[in-house]
């Protein structure tokens, strides 16, 4: 049974170490499905400290998994029971640092710098890469009741060139983040925030609202919802029944294309989605969801809003859209996630773009047959080897998969980015992970990426471009994953983390990534390296 959750609640940023750790305590104890949801991501920082609370003193852990537990626990230490460890030894001057996670506390607020300063350089260009990130992250809550958090930073970088390309193709947007502006030369500066405020209406409802992001799934991409794009204006609502979790998100985007940035307001458009999940035993959890993409006008061409049909939490979309005569994007499908002997996982999603039962099934390969499908596997404490954890993962979506045929307004993107996978559709891509912790404080993690692709041509819609009409395509019948100009893509990112202070890491970054295409002026190959110093702030890196 859900236990009711603490008032003045927050969310655990997504991308750092939290995420991996609660992915191992999934996998080893059978009943983590009572205090989070791993699918559901962020996670409440209550539902981690209580967790955590449930494991830390069992006495099979050993040093390396101690510390692991001590992190949690201090991170989230305005949930947690009082209890000592030896992950910290102490304040600075009396002041700062009151408690291992928090820079200053004034009351129940928490205030903590984010830095991140990293220098490397890139094998096609002689000149320094860069990343210079400053500013603060905030949380706190209002008389026990009312949480609320911020995080904003002001940057400038000078990228490695196949991420700088992708920004120069959106263009001028900040993979991950909003509209950049040019720095210098060859850089880019642009700023980054969250904030929102959370609370429990009831014992087992949790709410949300404010901008920040989302990753629905168990893997490393999500075909269905993922922190690829910018961070969303949304409102969260999440259900705790029984063994049940219903999650509901309403949620403005941004139809951007490039060329109203600077002299209009960027066109709205909207989501609605549904997600609910339930463990059919500790061992196996099934989820089914339906979401649905679109934005209003009127007869003379200025926008409406939101579609106020489509705020009913509990009704199928499908539906409604009939009711209303409108053609929105709706998209449907289900999730699975089984642990086996409590060393791995298994787990997967479909994702259903469009159903005609006939042409699905009836051989022709027809352009509208478009699905996602996402099969992976994690194995943790491999061979018997502490602390070395391995992933596997395989991502594919069909041509057209996600596009729509009204400007975008439908379509599944936002601010110029894919809302699920990064490289959109028409791909079949293979994921290896590795995640090896050889002492307390030293954490290895490499990611392989090999994705074939078939891309556009002298202006035929193929079906990998999601912001093109769909109805631009090149074939009705015959249509295969990967059809197009061929290009298979290679990527392998390698950090080495230490953490000299909590939540602070000295970095060694090697990123190689080599494209090949049937088009040869498409081929190309980097190899990034870089060292760097990461304080409050998540990993980046690994894009595609």
């Amino acid at each position: 049974m859900q236990a009711q959750q603490p008032s003045g609640n927050s969310y655990v940023p997504l991308g750092g170490d939290t995420y991996h750790l609660i992915d191992r305590m999934d996998i080893q104890y059978p009943l983590s499905y009572q205090y989070l949801n791993t699918s559901i991501k962020p996670f409440l920082r209550s539902d981690v400290a209580s967790l955590t609370q449930t494991w830390e003193h069992s006495d099979t852990l050993s040093k390396r998994e101690r510390f692991q537990y001590d992190y949690l626990g201090n991170d989230n230490r305005e949930f947690m029971n009082p209890h000592s460890n030896d992950y910290f030894e102490g304040d600075l001057f009396h002041f700062f640092y009151p408690e291992p996670a928090t820079f200053y506390q004034f009351f129940s607020v928490r205030i903590n710098p984010v830095l991140h300063n990293e220098f490397g350089v890139s094998s096609d260009s002689s000149n320094l890469r860069f990343i210079n990130t400053r500013g603060l992250e905030l949380r706190g809550s209002v008389d026990d009741k009312v949480g609320f958090y911020l995080y904003a930073t002001d940057n400038q970088a000078v990228l490695p060139n196949y991420i700088q390309d992708r920004v120069d193709a959106a263009p001028q947007v900040m993979p991950g983040d909003g509209v950049t502006k040019i720095f210098k030369d060859n850089g880019v500066d642009y700023f980054t925030t969250h904030g929102y405020i959370s609370f429990n209406p009831t014992k087992h409802i949790e709410m949300q609202f404010g901008q920040d992001k989302m990753f629905i799934g168990d893997g490393i991409r999500s075909m269905i919802w993922s922190d690829n794009a910018k961070d969303q204006l949304m409102l969260r609502i999440n259900t705790h029944l029984w063994r049940l979790h219903y999650l509901n998100v309403f949620t403005e985007l941004a139809n951007y294309d490039g060329s109203n940035i600077y002299n209009s307001l960027i066109h709205k458009k909207y989501a609605a989605f549904h997600y609910l999940t339930v463990p059919i035993i500790p061992q196996i959890e099934v989820g089914v969801f339906e979401s649905i993409i679109f934005d209003r006008y009127n007869a003379n061409g200025y926008e409406t809003g939101f579609e106020l049909n489509y705020l009913n939490p509990v009704i199928f979309y499908r539906a409604v859209e009939s009711g209303l005569g409108s053609a929105d994007n709706a998209l449907v499908g289900a999730t699975l996630k089984t642990k086996l002997w409590n060393t791995a996982s298994l787990y997967g999603q479909l994702v259903l773009d469009e159903f005609v039962f006939g042409e699905l099934f009836g051989g022709n390969k027809w352009w509208g047959n478009k699905y996602a499908l996402q099969a992976g596997a994690k194995y943790i404490n491999a061979f018997n080897i502490e602390q070395l954890d391995l992933q596997y993962e395989f991502n594919m979506a069909r041509p057209y998969t996600y596009s729509y045929e009204d400007d975008n307004g439908s379509s599944y993107t936002h601010y110029a980015q894919a809302i699920a996978h990064p490289l959109g559709a028409n791909f079949k891509e293979q994921l290896f992970r590795v995640w090896y912790q050889p002492a307390r404080k030293l954490t290895i993690r490499n990611t392989t990426m090999i994705a074939q692709q078939g891309i556009d041509s002298a202006g035929i819609n193929y079906g990998s471009n999601i912001f093109l009409d769909y109805n631009t395509y090149a074939s009705a019948y015959n249509n295969i994953t990967g059809q197009g100009i061929s290009q298979t893509t290679l990527l392998n990112d390698l950090l080495v983390s230490y953490a000299f202070w909590h939540n602070t890491f000295l970095d060694l970054h090697i990123t190689y990534r080599d494209v090949n295409s049937e088009l040869v002026e498409n081929d190309n190959n980097e190899l990034y390296f870089s060292i760097g110093v990461r304080m409050n702030e998540g990993v980046r890196g690994f894009v595609w």
